[in-house]
């Protein structure tokens, strides 16, 4: 057997062992575990977002509070002022007034900022029991599909393992360098080898040019100009 043929036999077996693993790979229920891994990801993802949201609106509420209760203060004290010691004209009533005017826009702006954050808490409580019961749901999911998966994964990989054993024990008797071209081209395209039929290449019907034709009769690695693949007679 040349070095082609040994090869191209080592080829049958690594695809045959590439098959059963992409078998595994796309297992529905596979799929659906990941799926469901990406969901709770996701949803812990979302929780943490809305947990350092909330954290910071409560640290805004306590400035809020306290910047109220200031207000408030001055409020009093203003119309303390204006019951002790009235304004003497119409000019310093009217600063006075509008004085006692701003701080009260202010003291409502500070309210109704509470109010949204008061709001937006019990919107956040009640999006956090909803995530966390989801999450819940999905995890119980998670470990049941994964129990079943351990088992089917487990006879597959034992099935894996047999042929990726035969194939590496061909693999090992082919020349390095060869070996490396072909992983190369594989990384390309796949069957990475491809035998000529009636002068063209089989993997991708193109046919070849006669000093490639000539090169492959003499045993040289010749890969086909449009595809990439390995030629062989």
């Amino acid at each position: 057997m040349d070095k082609l043929e040994m090869l191209w036999a080592y080829m049958q077996e690594d695809i045959a062992a590439d098959r059963i693993d992409a078998e595994i790979k796309r297992s529905p229920l596979r799929q659906k575990l990941e799926k469901t891994r990406d969901f709770i990801l996701e949803q812990q993802k979302i929780y943490k977002d809305m947990d350092e949201r909330v954290s910071i609106s409560l640290d805004r509420k306590d400035a809020i509070v306290d910047a109220l209760k200031r207000s408030e203060e001055q409020l009093r004290t203003m119309q303390d002022r204006l019951k002790s010691d009235p304004p003497q004209d119409a000019e310093s009533a009217h600063a006075f007034l509008q004085e006692i005017e701003k701080n009260r826009k202010t003291i409502s702006g500070y309210e109704q900022e509470l109010r949204h954050i008061h709001k937006e808490g019990n919107e956040f409580d009640s999006k956090s029991r909803n995530i966390r019961h989801d999450t819940a749901v999905a995890k119980q999911d998670f470990d049941r599909m994964k129990a079943v998966y351990n088992t089917e994964a487990k006879e597959k990989k034992i099935k894996y393992d047999a042929q990726r054993s035969k194939a590496d024990s061909l693999m090992h008797e082919i020349d390095p360098d060869l070996l490396s071209i072909y992983n190369t081209v594989k990384k390309q395209i796949t069957p990475p080898i491809a035998k000529l039929v009636d002068g063209q290449c089989s993997g991708c019907n193109t046919s070849q040019p006669s000093a490639a034709l000539r090169k492959i009769e003499s045993g040289a690695i010749v890969e086909c100009e449009t595809c990439g693949r390995i030629l062989m007679n």
